[in-house]
């Protein structure tokens, strides 16, 4: 009974442990574990309701995407439609575009070929023309007649009023215009100065005062100190003229002490135009002695035929204006060209230009000189070009014609050249009368349609 007792206190005591102390926590744990399965179980709820609501968005979205790309799609084929009536709209365009630049560019091409055609066919016709005209002028006197039709064309010209030609009726300003005004009018001076001294010189006393002359424009040459002098002192003419003839007189001719003293005593825009002027009366001075021994017309035709030559070899011209040669050199060349052929007083006024060159091409120093000669004619020179060369009777009926039209007496100086085929091309100082026949066939072929 005891034990039994025992046991029951001791179970007692156990089970009120149990409650005290363990049941306690245990329903805690219980509770809390309840709690945490309620909670679960509400999560789990609430995932199930979010996992339906989310069910129902995707639904939802999924119909939407459905919307959207049937609009989409319904959107892109009517785009497609848009873009595909617009590229047919630009292709018939464009095709209509390139059909109508096509046939322009086809109109353009038969244009221009059939202008080509025309031009070629224009030129074919010029250079038939022109053979037909070259067999027909093989006749000397088909040749001869057109230049006697040239000449009568100038003929009816010469009826009418006196053109503006601008060309000098005399030697008073050939050579000259590289001058000032002012030099011109001392060079003038000068001029005048020696027709009044040379009237009563003979040819032989006229060539020996340019020997002088010459020897004074070398001393002047090597003594420019004195130049300027004799150029710049403009305030004291007499004391000029004083020392001109204290240096020259008894040493050269009176007549070129009274040249070099008339120039010492003008005005001059630079000391070098003095040597420029002296050079230009030396040649006169020859001009004149040639003049009065009844050479000047045959200077004045070999001045021309030199000046000619010269033009027609621009090497040889380039030798002779060469001023870094030696002068001797030069008039050596010129020498072994035209030898014995020209007279005394050519070979003279040559062989002293190109000494006296100074960078002035050879062939515009002859030019001048063989237009002061026609000058110191009282004449000016007609430059005439034919294929052959002209009768006496057509020079001179040409040269009375010119003389109507230009007013003044021409020295008509000739050339043959076969290039012009026929007719003659006339230069008279600076204007020139293109009456040739191969003038008028290359204007013909320009005026063709291009």
């Amino acid at each position: 009974m005891d034990i039994f007792i025992g046991q029951l206190v001791g179970f007692l005591v156990l089970v009120f442990l149990f409650i005290k102390y363990v049941l306690p926590p245990l329903r805690k744990a219980v509770a809390k574990q309840q709690d945490a399965i309620g909670q679960q179980i509400t999560e789990s709820d609430d995932a199930k309701n979010r996992a339906a609501e989310a069910q129902v968005a995707h639904e939802k979205a999924i119909e939407r995407a459905e919307n959207e790309a049937k609009e989409l799609h319904e959107g892109a084929l009517s785009d497609a439609k848009s873009i595909e009536d617009d590229l047919k709209k630009a292709a018939d365009s464009e095709v209509k575009r390139i059909s109508e630049h096509g046939k322009a560019q086809a109109e353009l091409s038969r244009t221009s070929l059939i202008r080509q055609l025309r031009t070629d066919l224009g030129l074919t016709a010029v250079d038939g023309a022109g053979e037909l005209v070259r067999k027909h002028l093989a006749v000397p006197s088909n040749q001869a007649a057109t230049i006697d039709r040239v000449i009568d064309e100038l003929e009816g010209m010469s009826s009418g009023s006196q053109p503006e030609t601008g060309i000098p009726s005399n030697a008073e300003l050939i050579g000259l215009h590289s001058l000032h005004a002012t030099s011109r009018e001392a060079a003038r001076a000068i001029a005048t100065e020696f027709d009044s001294a040379a009237a009563d010189l003979d040819s032989s006393a006229l060539t020996a005062a340019s020997v002088e002359l010459s020897e004074v424009i070398r001393f002047l040459v090597k003594n420019p100190v004195l130049r300027k002098k004799i150029t710049e002192d403009e305030d004291n003419a007499a004391g000029k003229r004083q020392l001109v003839h204290s240096l020259f007189d008894g040493k050269v001719a009176p007549i070129v002490v009274d040249l070099v003293a008339t120039g010492a005593v003008q005005r001059w825009s630079q000391s070098n135009d003095l040597l420029v002027a002296l050079r230009r009366q030396n040649a006169l001075v020859v001009l004149a002695a040639a003049e009065r021994d009844g050479t000047i017309e045959q200077t004045e035709d070999e001045l021309f035929r030199v000046g000619r030559l010269l033009d027609g070899n621009p090497e040889l011209a380039s030798l002779l204006s060469d001023f870094a040669r030696p002068a001797d050199k030069r008039n050596d060349l010129l020498r072994s060209l035209v030898g014995n052929q020209v007279g005394e007083h050519t070979w003279y006024l040559l062989s002293h230009t190109i000494n006296a060159l100074h960078g002035q091409p050879a062939e515009v120093a002859v030019a001048h000189l063989a237009e002061l000669a026609a000058a110191r004619r009282g004449e000016t020179v007609a430059h005439v070009i034919s294929a052959v060369a002209l009768t006496d009777a057509q020079v001179t009926r040409l040269s009375t014609v010119l003389a109507n039209i230009y007013h003044r007496k021409i020295s008509v100086q000739t050339e043959v050249d076969e290039s012009i085929i026929g007719g003659l091309r006339i230069g008279v100082g600076d204007e020139v009368i293109e009456a040739d026949i191969a003038t008028r066939l290359a204007k013909a072929a320009e005026t063709l349609p291009r």
